[in-house]
């Protein structure tokens, strides 16, 4: 029998300890975690240091933001931001679980709506997850 893997959200996630959303709010958290994770941080331009300094305000806000008023779906926000971000799956588990989130459902409008009125609340608790999945990798090495 086989057992089901966490997804890499889930994983990420789990390194933060944060509280559970669900609903539209836990689809948006997942798909910034996703977008945050997907970055060219070696080669896309926002591996400047000179941008470094304002990825998490106002570079990264902007961009979602922006993407929720080009955008009718989560497949269409997705490719807008990724994008303008230069954000893609690194692996095939990343993908499927990428391509489960944005998959067109009846929750798109709510998604979108979320992302674009509590983009701060939807940002801290990605940048919380990004400091303690770095601070668990650098205990393991």
């Amino acid at each position: 029998m086989k057992t089901a893997q966490k997804s890499p959200t889930d994983q990420w996630l789990a390194a933060a300890d944060l509280p559970a959303l669900d609903g539209p709010s836990d689809i948006a958290d997942r798909l910034l975690l996703l977008v945050h994770y997907g970055i060219d941080w070696q080669q896309g331009w926002l591996s400047g240091a000179r941008y470094r300094t304002t990825y998490w305000d106002p570079i990264l806000p902007d961009r979602v933001i922006c993407a929720t008023f080009c955008a009718d779906s989560l497949r269409r926000w997705y490719a807008e931001v990724a994008a303008e971000l230069v954000s893609a799956p690194r692996n095939a588990d990343e993908r499927a679980e990428l391509e489960r989130l944005i998959r067109t459902t009846d929750r798109d409008h709510d998604v979108l709506q979320l992302l674009r009125t509590d983009t701060p609340g939807f940002i801290l608790r990605t940048r919380i997850t990004a400091d303690a999945v770095r601070a668990a990798r650098s205990k393991e090495a």
